[in-house]
C-alpha cells in the first residue's frame, strides 16, 4: 500500500487530540511524582507534553494510581483569574499573597471528592467530613457545585457572611446561625469596596481552618486523592502577566504547604511551563525546583519511540506492518553527507515531542502535495517517504520554531525578537559577541558586558545558540546537553532548527556573498 495513505504522527497539539490515549507514551515523569512523598510540580518547556501527561492521567488513572486512589483533575482553560485577586492577603508576602485563595479551592475540591467517592461505595463517612460537607452545603448549595462556579458569584456572597461571634464550631456542627445576606454581590462591588475585600478574606481564612481541622480529625484521609492542575498559564499575557504571576506564584505555595501538611492524604500536582517558574517570585525557588520538581525531559530514544508508537498506531489500522527504527520509514539511509534522517531531524528538533512531530507532518505533507501537483502528469506510488521532502519540508518547520519560540517568550522576555533580529541581520549561523554587539549597534542600542552575557545566556538556555567546549568539534547546546551550563565562547552557532527561518548562511559562505555586495557597490562608485 502506498505509505501515503494510512501514514500520520498524530496532532501537535494534546488538547485536540482524540487519539492521544491510543498512542501516548509515557516516560516516566508521571509515575516519579506520584510514588514521591514531596515532589508535585511537573515542569517542563512549551511543547514538552505536559497537558498530553495531563490528559493520559486525566482519562487513565487507574494506569497510575494505587489501591483506588482517587484523582481530581482541573484544567484552567475557563476560569474567573479575577476572583483571586479579591482573596489576595494583604498582609503576606507577594508568593504568599494568593496562597490562602488555592488553598480554599483544593480542600473544597478534596472533601467534596472523598464524601462522594464513599457515598457511592457505600462506605461510613466519617463525622468530620459529614459536618465539613454541611457547612459547605450550607454555604453553596445542594449538591456542593464545582470549583469553577464556586470560585465565582458563590463566592461573592461570603464577603456579607455573618460568622458566630465564636467562629466556627466543629464539634457541634450546627451552622443554622449562619446568615447569609440577601441579594446578588457584583464583582465589581466588591471589588471597589476594601472592607468587603476584608470581610471575604477573613471569612474564606475562618473556612479554611475550618475544613482543614476536619481532615485532620479524620487522620489519614482513605483512599488519597491527588489533584492535579494544568493550564493554570491561561491568563498569560501581556495584559494580565503581573497579576498572573501572582496567582500561579500563589497556587505553587498552597501545593507546597498542603503537600507537607497532607502527603499522606492529598497530593497536588502542579503542570506549569519551565520558563514561567524560573520568574516567579518564589520564597527559595532553586530549593522548590530541585526538592519539589520533576522535569519533563526527553532522550533521544524515549522522543523516537513516541513518534515510532503514533506511526505504528496507524500503521496496524491498516495491517501495515510495524516499524521498529524511525530511518526504516525513508527511501535512504543516508542523506547528504551521509546523515541519517533520524539524526537530521532531530538536530532540528529541541529535544521536545511537538517539534519533532511537526517536522514529520510537514515532511508527510510536502510528499502529499508534491504527489498531488496539478502540473505533474505521472501519478507514483512510494513505499517509504522520501528523504529529500526533509530538505524541502525545512523551511515550513524552521519558520514554526521560531514562532515557536516567540510565542514561548514574548510575555515575559519580549527583548528576543530584537536578538532574532541581530542574528538574521549578521546574516551567518555563528556569531560572536561582538558581532551581536555591533549589530545592536546598528539598530540605535548599546549593549555593554553585562547585557551582551545576559543575551547570551538567555540564547543558550533556551537552545538558541550553542558552543564548542576547548578542542571539541562538538556544538552543546542546552535541549542536548542539559546538565551544561553556560560558558563564555569566542564563538556560537545559531541551532539547526532556526537557520532557514532566519536565513542564515555558513561564515564561509556568509563572507563571500558580502565581497560579492562590498565589490558591486565599489563598481558603481564613478
Amino acid at each position: 500500500m502506498d505509505i501515503l495513505n494510512w501514514i500520520d504522527v498524530g496532532k501537535i497539539s494534546a488538547e485536540r487530540d482524540d487519539l492521544l490515549s491510543e498512542y501516548f507514551y509515557d516516560n516516566g515523569v508521571l509515575s516519579r511524582v506520584i510514588d514521591s512523598k514531596s515532589l508535585f510540580l511537573i515542569l517542563g518547556r512549551k511543547g514538552a507534553g505536559k497537558t498530553a501527561v495531563f490528559k493520559y492521567l486525566t482519562e487513565n488513572p487507574t494506569e497510575f494510581l494505587k489501591n483506588g486512589e482517587l484523582l481530581i483533575s482541573l484544567s484552567f482553560e475557563d476560569y474567573n483569574w479575577n476572583i483571586h485577586s479579591l482573596l489576595v492577603n494583604r498582609d503576606s508576602a507577594e508568593s504568599l499573597a494568593y496562597k490562602q485563595s488555592w488553598r480554599f479551592v483544593i480542600l473544597i475540591e478534596v472533601i467534596k471528592a472523598h464524601v462522594n467517592h464513599l457515598e457511592k461505595t457505600g462506605k461510613p463517612i466519617p463525622k468530620p467530613l459529614t459536618k465539613a460537607k454541611s457547612l459547605l452545603q450550607k454555604l453553596f448549595d445542594e449538591p456542593i457545585p464545582s470549583i469553577y462556579s464556586i470560585v465565582g458569584r458563590k463566592l461573592l456572597s461570603l464577603s456579607r457572611l455573618q460568622l458566630p461571634k465564636g467562629g466556627l464550631d466543629l464539634e457541634s456542627g450546627k451552622f443554622d446561625n449562619l446568615e447569609l445576606s440577601g441579594g446578588e454581590v457584583s464583582f465589581d462591588s466588591v471589588k471597589s469596596d476594601s472592607t468587603l475585600q476584608d470581610h471575604i478574606s477573613q471569612n474564606i481564612e475562618n473556612i479554611i481552618r475550618y475544613l482543614e481541622d476536619a481532615i485532620e480529625k479524620c487522620g489519614t484521609l482513605k483512599p488519597k486523592i491527588f489533584i492535579a492542575f494544568d493550564r493554570v498559564d491561561e491568563a498569560w499575557d501581556e495584559i494580565s502577566v503581573v497579576s498572573s504571576k501572582k496567582v500561579i506564584a500563589g497556587l505553587i505555595s498552597a501545593a507546597d504547604s498542603i503537600t507537607a501538611q497532607f502527603s499522606d492524604s492529598i497530593r497536588p500536582i502542579v503542570f506549569l511551563r519551565e520558563d514561567i517558574f524560573d520568574v516567579l517570585s518564589l520564597n527559595d525557588a532553586n530549593k522548590l525546583r530541585e526538592d519539589c520538581g520533576a522535569l519533563l525531559h526527553w532522550e533521544r530514544e524515549s522522543l523516537f519511540k513516541l513518534v515510532l508508537r503514533r506511526v505504528n498506531y496507524f500503521a496496524t489500522k491498516q495491517n501495515i506492518e510495524t516499524v521498529q527504527d524511525l530511518d526504516d520509514l525513508f527511501d535512504k539511509k543516508e542523506m547528504r553527507q551521509r546523515t541519517r534522517p533520524s539524526n537530521y531531524l532531530l538536530k532540528r528538533a529541541m529535544m521536545r515531542p511537538r517539534d519533532l512531530i511537526c517536522f514529520m507532518r510537514r515532511v508527510i505533507d510536502t510528499m502529499k502535495e508534491r504527489v498531488a501537483d496539478p502540473f505533474e502528469e505521472m501519478i507514483e506510488t512510494y513505499n517509504t517517504l522520501q528523504a529529500e521532502m526533509i530538505y524541502d519540508a525545512e523551511p515550513g518547520y524552521s519558520e514554526w520554531l521560531k514562532q515557536e519560540l516567540l510565542d514561548e517568550w514574548a510575555v515575559q522576555f519580549p527583548e528576543i525578537r530584537t536578538l532574532f533580529d541581530a542574528i538574521q541581520n549578521n546574516g551567518s549561523t555563528n556569531i560572536t559577541s561582538e558581532q551581536l554587539i555591533a549589530e545592536y549597534a546598528k539598530m540605535g542600542t548599546t549593549l555593554d558586558r553585562g547585557d551582551v552575557l545576559k543575551h547570551l545566556r538567555f540564547l543558550f538556555d533556551n537552545s538558541i545558540i550553542g558552543f564548542k567546549l576547548g578542542a571539541s568539534t562538538i556544538w552543546r547546546y542546552k535541549c542536548f546537553y542539559p546538565s551544561q551550563g553556560f560558558v563564555e565562547a569566542g564563538e556560537y552557532r545559531i541551532h539547526e532548527g532556526l537557520v532557514r527561518a532566519l536565513n542564515l548562511k555558513e561564515p564561509r559562505d556568509r563572507d563571500e556573498s558580502l565581497s560579492m555586495v562590498n565589490f558591486n557597490e565599489s563598481a558603481k562608485t564613478p
